[in-house]
């Protein structure tokens, strides 16, 4: 603002010295009913050139409600009815609840300054007094708030330090290796939007023939997601063991009594999931498949055609008895699939109202590569998409592709 500037807050008139005045912040607020401020305070406050605004006891609270920082308060007690002696009480309240140190110029109104720490009362002529004053209270004010930022910071650092352990710890639950082998090979990505991430992903070898794998999204972001994806790997059982029996269950199995673990947990805060599973037979090359409420996995031939594998199901952990169907179709040599989590979604395509997906010129150009390296490339694209920080989204992959047998 520039010397002598006046502006309006709240139809009451507020005079402005300094140019430096940072908007939202004074040194000193001046409290008086009078037209002007007396011509001593003043002077003072523009040889200090401290940047300071006038108001009323009438329009305190809507002047504080402006200002993020105020240095000190400057009070002129000649003027102010006793009427509003009351009102001026609440005032110093609030201020010293601020931990913000007033000045009282005389103490007309025989203001009951015992009870407070940070009031001290000033003859008019006492301007050296001021002028120590002044510098004292905002000096006192700006360190203390400073110690607040520092403080702030301090707790920033260590709710960050806390994310990264903790996204250590859910990287930690994801498979140590892929369960690859002579006749498939796997591949992955796992790009957390934050320190955590509300996606998870497992494949395991369930027996000689079989592997299981999935990919499961916690609906949500940040912590709350991320401690569903704990419970969701936990409670994703793939396999029912009877002593030295055991049976595998189907994919319409596995997320049937998925949904239901979820259902009797009664999870707070609406939380929900969808997920995509799939059961390889390694000697058939059968996969069974049945997804809830997930993006439909892609199979990609070895002509490099590239189809979605549908199959219906609602989400996981809202009605207890939904149901989800199992689709089965038969994998050949060089085939691959490319299971994903809504955030890869706008790389692979541009979903339609049908449900069907407009594949994506970025996606078809190494759609024809080998697993490990499409994979490699995808990874690329994610990283070198333009997105602010409101549309970033976890992104994870799970790819799957037939080998050549030996």
């Amino acid at each position: 603002m520039q010397k002598s500037q006046v502006q309006t807050i709240s139809n009451d008139i507020i005079e402005t010295q300094n140019q430096h005045t940072i908007k939202n912040s004074v040194d000193a607020l001046v409290l008086t009913n009078q037209d002007k401020v007396f011509s001593q305070i003043h002077k003072l406050l523009d040889e200090k050139k401290l940047s300071w605004i006038k108001t009323s006891v009438e329009d305190f609270y809507i002047t504080l409600d402006t200002l993020d920082f105020i240095g000190t308060v400057i009070v002129e007690t000649g003027g102010i009815p006793q009427d509003q002696r009351e009102k001026l009480c609440q005032i110093i309240r609030t201020i010293e609840s601020q931990d913000i140190a007033t000045i009282l110029i005389n103490n007309h109104i025989n203001f009951p300054i015992g009870n407070y720490d940070l009031v001290s009362v000033l003859e008019t002529g006492s301007i050296e007094e001021l002028r120590g004053r002044l510098a004292g209270n905002i000096s006192y004010h700006k360190k203390l708030t400073k110690v607040d930022e520092i403080l702030e910071d301090s707790h920033t650092q260590e709710m960050e330090e806390q994310l990264k352990m903790a996204g250590q710890v859910q990287r930690d639950f994801l498979p140590a290796k892929l369960p690859n082998n002579k006749h498939v090979k796997f591949a992955a990505i796992f790009q957390p939007a934050d320190w955590v991430s509300g996606d998870i992903f497992d494949a395991q070898r369930l027996d000689e023939q079989h592997i299981g794998f999935y990919i499961a999204d916690a609906v949500g972001h940040s912590m709350p997601a991320a401690i569903l994806t704990m419970f969701l790997k936990q409670a994703m059982v793939m396999r029912e063991t009877t002593g030295s029996d055991y049976r595998i269950y189907s994919p319409a199995e596995v997320l049937k009594n998925l949904n239901l673990k979820m259902i009797e947990q009664h999870l707070s805060g609406s939380l929900f999931a969808t997920c995509c599973y799939c059961l390889l037979n390694i000697r058939t090359m059968q996969l069974q498949y049945a997804r809830a409420g997930h993006p439909y996995p892609l199979l990609i031939s070895k002509n490099n055609s590239i189809r979605q594998l549908e199959c219906r199901g609602s989400l996981l952990g809202i009605f207890e008895n939904s149901q989800f169907l199992q689709e089965t179709v038969q994998l050949h040599e060089g085939d691959r699939l490319f299971m994903f989590s809504d955030g890869a979604e706008s790389i692979v395509g541009i979903p339609q109202d049908t449900g069907q997906l407009v594949i994506s010129d970025d996606f078809q150009s190494i759609s024809d590569l080998g697993i490990t390296r499409m994979l490699e490339m995808f990874d690329i694209l994610v990283r070198n998409r333009t997105q602010n920080n409101a549309e970033r989204d976890d992104v994870t992959v799970l790819g799957l592709e037939i080998l050549k047998p030996e």
